[in-house]
């Protein structure tokens, strides 16, 4: 990875814009060249999903690896231009080993979040329903 991933840390939260989650920061998901981009163009969709799995699971501390990307850092990493990460409506979790990526992915499903992505050393789930079908990928 290009960047460096965004880890939640509970006792920095205060520090950080939290304005409509009980347990996030927006920080978290920002594009990295852009400070405060998550909360001003991020669907709130996929946010709302992690954090409401926090609210049942308190000890789960997600890695953000990737959320909202601005146009510069999107043609940086080649996405395509119809990538649900340059409209701020996927996010893609660390999850090294298969214990985390099991547990993300049945929190995804229990959500009703319906296009989700599994490798190897991520996990990668999007809201964009309108542009692709519903779909489990395996990377």
């Amino acid at each position: 990875m290009i960047f460096k991933p965004r880890r939640f840390k509970r006792q920095e939260r205060d520090s950080f814009n939290t304005e409509g989650l009980r347990n996030l920061y927006w920080e978290m998901f920002d594009s990295p060249d852009a400070e405060g981009s998550a909360f001003r163009f991020m669907e709130r969709e996929p946010v709302l999903v992690l954090d409401d799995i926090i609210v049942e699971h308190y000890n789960w501390r997600p890695v953000v690896e990737l959320a909202y990307t601005s146009k510069s850092v999107a043609d940086l990493l080649g996405l395509p231009t119809k990538s649900a990460f340059r409209v701020g409506k996927a996010v893609r979790l660390s999850a090294p080993s298969p214990e985390k990526r099991m547990f993300i992915v049945k929190n995804l499903i229990l959500r009703g979040v319906t296009r989700i992505a599994v490798s190897m050393k991520y996990v990668e789930f999007d809201t964009d329903n309108y542009l692709y079908k519903d779909s489990l990928y395996v990377h």
